[in-house]
């Protein structure tokens, strides 16, 4: 007659340890597989976003309507040097506001399916000649 933990496979730490590693392993590849699809889906997803490239201070007077002044630099690359240019902006006209403006981050969507049809494209292009 089996015992209970025969039977139905309970991990014990009274076991054989030579017994325990098939479990282990299972356990392990079960782990694996949970991370790689983690990963994988937040990597698909951060290639969907489009981050702005473009930043523009825009400036604004004493009763909140949007001015433009001559002779300040307004279109910028990366959001750190903008808000160092408004903070100047600031101390030299200290009549008017300044903001920093961004486009909306563009989504891709279906990255991957249009990425397939490329190659599939490309492929049966080459077949063809």
């Amino acid at each position: 007659m089996k015992t209970f933990s025969q039977t139905f496979c309970v991990i014990s730490a009274y076991k054989d340890p030579v017994e325990n590693q098939d479990m282990r392993k299972i356990f392990d590849k079960f782990v694996t597989g949970f991370f790689v699809v983690i990963l994988g889906t937040l990597w698909y997803c951060t290639k969907c976003v489009v981050k702005p490239n473009q930043y523009k201070i825009v400036s604004y007077d004493i009763f909140g309507n949007q001015v433009d002044i001559d002779g300040i630099r307004t279109r910028f690359n990366t959001p750190k040097v903008a808000n160092n240019f408004i903070s100047e902006y600031q101390n030299r006209f200290s009549q008017y506001t300044f903001s920093m403006a961004s486009e909306m981050p563009v989504i891709k969507k279906n990255f991957l399916i249009k990425n397939l049809k490329k190659k599939l494209d490309i492929m049966n292009s080459h077949m063809s000649i």
